[in-house]
């Protein structure tokens, strides 16, 4: 099933610096890989974390042929595995924690992929405006939901809602999470760091991008989360799966 895709990023309003890091590609067989790093940002090389891993990920997959999904699943989940590593190998060169999140989703024919560490998050968007976590959120509050201890309001305020509980490049074990779905059960993917869903209802992202043509919607996402603030870096990606009908590409 044909895709197509676009995706942005914005330092946001408050940040001094842009800590996100993101990137979308085709291998040799036009396979699509999304990923999106989030650096902590208590730690001093948390731009250069992400940035040298979607950098490392996307150089390295731009090179791949896989002939079974197996072995593209294999490939990132044995690269996270060693980039994880390689930051931690860095971060005691340098002497400067450099933890980042990472949210990476593959798209191989009608397979979709994700595979996250962190809070960087993936979504399914269906036909009828429902909008399913495909990745796991990885922090304090993440925690609690799952739990069932408190409400997505009560998230939005606490005090340790940006409280990581796993990262890369802070300890040598990690639970890669991964998830598998057939794209045919939605027709958007959309990957982001927390500097969109923090400032944006999921009810208003659905809107936007049901109402704009793909890539003026990721325009619009970002916009309006500055526009409510913009605390934070703000990266996104969106696949849009086609159906037979003229779509901006």
């Amino acid at each position: 099933m044909p895709v197509v895709y676009s995706y942005s990023y914005n330092k946001g309003l408050k940040k001094e610096k842009n800590e996100d890091a993101i990137n979308v590609s085709k291998n040799k067989k036009g396979n699509i890989l999304s990923v999106i790093c989030d650096g902590v940002s208590s730690h001093k090389e948390s731009s250069f974390s992400s940035n040298y891993i979607v950098k490392e990920l996307t150089k390295s997959w731009k090179n791949t042929i896989f002939k079974e999904y197996d072995d593209s699943k294999k490939w990132l989940i044995e690269n996270i595995v060693k980039l994880n590593e390689d930051i931690i190998k860095k971060s005691k060169i340098k002497n400067n924690k450099m933890g980042t999140t990472i949210v990476a989703t593959i798209i191989f024919d009608d397979k979709l992929l994700v595979v996250n560490v962190g809070d960087s998050l993936t979504y399914g968007i269906t036909y009828d405006k429902k909008m399913e976590l495909l990745s796991v959120d990885d922090s304090f509050v993440g925690v609690l939901l799952d739990a069932g201890v408190i409400t997505k309001e009560e998230a939005k305020v606490h005090p340790k809602r940006h409280t990581l509980t796993q990262a890369i490049g802070v300890n040598e074990k990690i639970n890669i999470h991964i998830s598998e779905r057939n794209i045919e059960n939605f027709n958007y993917i959309l990957s982001c760091s927390d500097g969109l869903t923090t400032m944006l209802e999921e009810e208003e992202i659905i809107n936007i991008i049901f109402s704009e043509d793909l890539s003026e919607s990721i325009n619009k996402l970002i916009f309006e989360a500055n526009k409510k603030g913009g605390i934070d870096n703000i990266s996104v990606s969106i696949f849009k799966i086609l159906r037979g009908e003229n779509y901006d590409r």
